[in-house]
């Protein structure tokens, strides 16, 4: 065996090797009882080392007795960790003590009075016995089943000092001071107790530790299921008819404002608006909830022709990549009149999800979705959907988290975002049977893929295809168009007809990608944040680009008779009016690449509120979307049209802005009347006309508008 010096001075690094292990793990567990506690064990037990490689050389009985009391101070210290750790407040731990201060007493009384070495041995080694039974027992009876990893390693250290100590204590014959030392039995149990069991014991915390850790997060989990499960009961009695009694309110309290000659109602007429709209708040938040937790929702399944659908999809969002300059592709293996039975409208959250993702985390490179068949059976194909993109990649220990709710990659944080995104998806995926898998390479891309298994639809059976001979299809389209609602209004009907959509905000992004790309035709806003339709056209004359003899269209609710003379003394083939009806838009795309005149008309209806333009949103938007806009608009105007007044003199071409953006909303929304109300008044700014005192009578149709929504939102609550 080791000579003692080597032994003592391995021992005492030992015990300073776990001091400062033991540190680390109280660092990261500092709520964890004990673990403070259990960095005094090992600095007790060097300091009992060193004081018995004094005693060995200088045979000084008031040193040996130091040595043995930190040792039995440390069994002490260590018995208590333990005990504290697991909760465990038994007689035993007494019982221990009590025969720990008992064999101190043996152990002094055979230092001081009868000096007999081998017995002051043998009251050590049953105290090292005693300490190493009294852990076994905690943990074989209380820690084996909740911590099993920790637990098999301090059982098999203790087992292992319990054989050892037992041995010397029966085998090991008369010895003095020099025989000791050189014994085997001394090296053997100075190696196992001063070398060994330090790395066991703060391994052993460690390993306890973390498994603690893990249970409390298993708890914590579950009882956010279960808090999920409930609150899930309780959301799946609110809709989005909740938004209909509110815009009542916040109507109804704009109305009293307006119309209440009493001081007295403002400061009430306000904390009603006020609350309502924070109300308003929490009922969008409530919903966003609600997505995830509706678990009894059924499918809705029905017969999709699979390549036409997922055409018409991606047209829908390639506008998104082009505004990135991102390459957007869809790759298609599947046959080519497939047509599956399936709930398209959960299948395309999914895919709008995973390319919405991919689209805003990449900035440079390519967005790919690939459908590939990969099981052909007799009435059903295994199909995987994969989005692949050219992204910033994805790290791996981020990716097993990402499908949690608000959590995020290191690259979402930057982006920003819920983090909601990725749970939606995978929950719609539990729905359809399937799961997202996610493979990704830092700086090279990522691939989030699905497998789903599609039942073959009736259409593919009888091999039927549906195709309308009224209109044009797949035309190369420019969108020129500033406001968001309409965007995507828009884009929703061209996708219909397979449209590919380029989108620009502003007429100086109009005009860069007409230079660089040819287009079928174009859907030019005639009223832009940067240039007006006119002045386009007019720059557009003035230089070379690749769409001189492109038809284009005017996009616009700027309707007077001079307005749409001037249109076509530009050149303009035809005239789409807002607010945008999906006809007259497909009849118009249609009639742009032939020879014929256009027969533009207006036909907009003069009423206070067309109750007909939120259908035409809910063929484009959800109920709660729709709901939402409305929300929005309502809530906005009277504020809009007020700025609207305080700008007409100092600031005019601000205020044009404003009454542009608000008419082209209203107009959209159904409020017939107070939309070409606020038209007029724009082109009298531009004509540099007086407006003040009109914006005050506009104030007063707005009045009148909300009247007679609030009228149309109390009949469907009716």
């Amino acid at each position: 065996m080791l000579d003692s010096v080597t032994l003592y001075l391995t021992s005492a690094a030992m015990m300073l090797v776990m001091a400062l292990l033991n540190f680390l793990t109280w660092r990261a567990n500092k709520k964890t009882p004990g673990t403070l506690l259990y960095i005094y064990y090992p600095l007790m037990v060097f300091a009992a080392v060193m004081s018995f490689a004094v005693h060995s050389y200088l045979d000084n009985t008031t040193i040996g007795g130091l040595a043995y009391g930190l040792f039995f101070s440390a069994s002490i210290i260590h018995a208590l960790v333990i005990s504290q750790f697991l909760n465990y407040r038994g007689v035993e731990f007494k019982i221990f003590v009590a025969v720990t201060i008992i064999l101190a007493g043996v152990l002094m009384y055979f230092s001081a009075v009868d000096s007999n070495l081998r017995n002051r041995v043998l009251a050590s080694d049953l105290q090292h016995i005693c300490e190493a039974i009294f852990l076994l027992y905690l943990f074989i009876r209380f820690a084996r089943k909740t911590y099993p990893n920790g637990s098999i390693v301090y059982i098999l250290i203790l087992s292992i000092i319990v054989i050892v100590f037992t041995l010397r204590a029966f085998l090991m014959g008369e010895v003095d001071r020099s025989t000791l030392i050189n014994e085997n039995w001394f090296s053997i149990t100075l190696f196992i107790y001063g070398v060994i069991a330090p790395m066991f014991y703060a391994t052993g915390m460690a390993l306890l530790c973390n498994e603690r850790r893990e249970q409390n997060l298993n708890q914590l989990a579950e009882k956010a299921h279960k808090d999920l499960e409930i609150r899930g009961l309780f959301l799946s009695t609110i809709s989005h008819e909740i938004r209909t009694p509110l815009n009542g309110i916040l109507g109804s309290a704009q109305l009293i404002l307006n119309q209440s000659s009493d001081p007295r109602d403002k400061p009430y007429c306000e904390a009603i608006i006020n609350s309502a709209e924070s109300l308003n708040l929490l009922v969008d938040k409530v919903l966003d909830y609600a997505s995830l937790d509706q678990h009894n929702e059924a499918l809705y399944e029905e017969d999709v022709e699979f390549k036409t659908w997922l055409n018409n999809l991606c047209l829908l969002l390639s506008p998104l990549a082009e505004q990135k300059n991102l390459t957007f592709s869809l790759s298609y293996q599947l046959p080519e009149q497939a047509c599956y039975y399936c709930d398209q409208q959960k299948l395309r959250q999914i895919i709008i999800n995973l390319v919405g993702n991919a689209i805003k985390f990449t900035d440079q490179g390519n967005v790919k979705v690939n459908i590939s068949l990969l099981e052909e059976r007799q009435l059903e194909h295994r199909v995987r959907i994969s989005v692949i993109d050219s992204g910033p990649g994805i790290e791996n220990d981020e990716i097993e988290y990402l499908t949690e709710p608000y959590i995020q990659s290191n690259a979402g944080k930057e982006k920003g975002g819920t983090g909601l995104g990725l749970a939606i998806t995978s929950r719609l995926l539990g729905k359809l049977n399937s799961q997202l898998n996610i493979t990704s390479e830092l700086n090279k891309g990522s691939s989030f893929s699905f497998d789903i298994n599609l039942t073959i639809g009736e259409l593919s059976l009888v091999e039927q295809r549906h195709q309308s001979k009224d209109y044009l299809t797949g035309l190369d389209v420019l969108l020129v168009e500033d406001l968001d609602l309409n965007q995507k209004i828009a884009i929703e009907f061209m996708a219909d007809d397979e449209h590919k959509i380029k989108l620009a905000r502003d007429g100086k992004s109009a005009i860069e990608l007409m230079q660089r790309h040819h287009f079928d035709v174009v859907l030019l806003d005639m009223n832009l944040p940067d240039l007006n339709g006119q002045d386009v056209l007019k720059a557009l004359k003035k230089i070379d680009h690749k769409n001189q003899r492109t038809p284009v269209l005017a996009f616009t609710a700027s309707l007077s008779p001079d307005e749409i003379k001037e249109y076509f003394a530009l050149g303009i083939k035809n005239i789409v009016g807002k607010p945008i009806k999906q006809q007259k838009l497909r009849q118009a795309l249609s009639d742009s690449q032939t020879t014929q005149s256009s027969n533009f008309a207006v036909d907009l209806s003069d009423v206070l509120y067309d109750q007909s333009a939120a259908d035409t949103l809910k063929s484009s938007f959800s109920e709660d979307e729709v709901s939402s806009i409305y929300n929005e608009f309502v809530l906005s105007a009277r504020n809009k049209l007020i700025r609207a007044q305080q700008l007409c003199e100092q600031q005019p071409e601000q205020c044009i802005k404003i009454l542009h953006r608000q008419a082209s909303t209203a107009l959209q929304l159904g409020f017939n009347r107070y939309g070409m109300e606020l038209k007029k008044l724009e082109r009298r700014l531009l004509d540099n006309k007086p407006l003040k005192e009109s914006l005050t009578d506009t104030l007063v149709l707005w009045q009148s508008s909300l009247e007679q929504y609030l009228k149309y939102v109390r009949s469907q609550l009716n």
